[in-house]
């Protein structure tokens, strides 16, 4: 396994890119589905916000990452 100090820019970019796009997957499942079908359930939603916000933290931080 290739850990980020380990990445070169390109990598480091293809996976933030990555995990952006899984966020923005995350957030369509868990944040507006439940709105579109009626049913929010606080829960779900509140889990969804944090990984959400998780995986764009992980994201920024790999873009910033200077090595």
């Amino acid at each position: 396994m290739v850990d980020a100090l380990h990445m070169n820019a390109r990598q480091r970019e293809s996976a933030a890119k990555f995990l952006y796009d899984l966020a923005k997957g995350v957030a369509l499942i868990t944040l507006v589905s439940p709105w579109v079908t009626g049913q929010p359930s606080w829960l779900l939603i509140a889990v969804g916000a944090l990984f959400v916000a998780g995986l764009y933290f992980w994201a920024f931080w790999l873009e910033g990452d200077p090595s």
